[in-house]
């Protein structure tokens, strides 16, 4: 038996209290709760009062499944110094959500900087802090590090015949990838990223087209916040992109100054789409010097104190 949570959820307007301004949307089948530090590993995790301890033992639970969602409770500051503090595998194996479980949603129930944070396991370097095979799937209000991975952070991606279409990653906050990307999208379809914040990433968006030509990739209202030197590039792609649409951002560093491609944005084949409306902390406003679109447009793109960008 699921929750009884959705008819509150419901009479409270049919998102949770304390979702951000720009919840995603979200209505499932059953809900789940997890909280790190109070949980219980022998909970079954659909009563928000008896909630499960591990995130993992929900996704592997053999009623979990498409339309689910789960609640994850913030750890309790550590107000001692450092990061705050993060959720961990209980294992030495990172979270993924399978391509069955479809339209499943992950939501962060921390309120403003109070964030929901998972990072992955110290040990583990094969596979993304977290994998999604499943399309359609939600992931809210969530702060992501790597841990041990050198795979990157958040992974959203196709197989062959297993194709991902759909998602979305909302207010979320990325940090400390490596060059293999904090946020994959790995030819996967109708992806938007919306008001996330991308930390001190090496590359942070990164699409790729192993098994199709990724399209309709939205990044909308995102932030690259990194030191220019430990930056190759802010959004990147490994092939063309179908109708790409980069809008509404910040990078507040100069041009990217950590090895190639050493642009803020590098498409590397030849694609449509549009980029528009930032701010880069670039004092050349020639497009050329800043950026490689490879048939992608652009429009009023500043810099620190000059701009608009034009071509070369």
């Amino acid at each position: 038996m699921g929750s009884t949570a959705p008819d509150l959820l419901r009479h409270l307007g049919g998102v949770p209290v304390a979702s951000a301004g720009n919840f995603a949307g979200w209505w499932g089948r059953k809900i789940w709760f997890a909280d790190f530090d109070s949980g219980t590993t022998g909970a079954y995790g659909n009563d928000m009062l008896k909630p499960q301890k591990n995130l993992k033992t929900i996704l592997d639970h053999s009623d979990f499944g498409a339309g689910d969602g789960v609640f994850i409770k913030p750890r309790a500051p550590d107000v001692s110094g450092g990061d705050p503090a993060a959720i961990t595998p209980a294992t030495a194996v990172n979270w993924s959500i399978a391509n069955a479980d479809h339209s499943v949603s992950l939501i962060g129930t921390g309120l403003g900087g109070y964030i929901t944070r998972l990072q992955g396991h110290a040990s583990v370097t094969a596979s993304p802090t977290l994998t999604v095979a499943a399309p359609f799937v939600n992931i809210e209000n969530l702060g992501l590090r790597r841990g041990g991975s050198t795979s990157g952070i958040l992974k959203i991606l196709s197989a062959a015949a297993a194709y991902n279409f759909g998602c979305v990653v909302c207010n979320c906050h990325i940090r400390l990838a490596d060059s293999a990307g904090g946020l994959i999208i790995e030819s996967a379809w109708y992806t938007k990223v919306l008001n996330t914040i991308f930390s001190s990433c090496n590359v942070g968006l990164l699409i790729g087209s192993s098994v199709s030509e990724p399209a309709e990739i939205v990044s909308d209202g995102c932030h690259w916040i990194s030191a220019v030197g430990d930056t190759t590039a802010c959004i990147k792609t490994t092939g063309g992109v179908v109708r790409i649409d980069i809008r509404n951002f910040s990078m507040n560093h100069a041009v990217p100054s950590g090895g190639s491609p050493n642009r803020y944005v590098s498409i590397a084949a030849a694609s449509t789409g549009l980029v528009s409306n930032g701010q880069t902390g670039a004092v050349d406003p020639t497009i050329a010097d800043n950026m490689t679109l490879n048939g992608v447009l652009y429009s009023n793109i500043w810099g620190d104190g000059v701009g608009p960008f034009v071509d070369a």
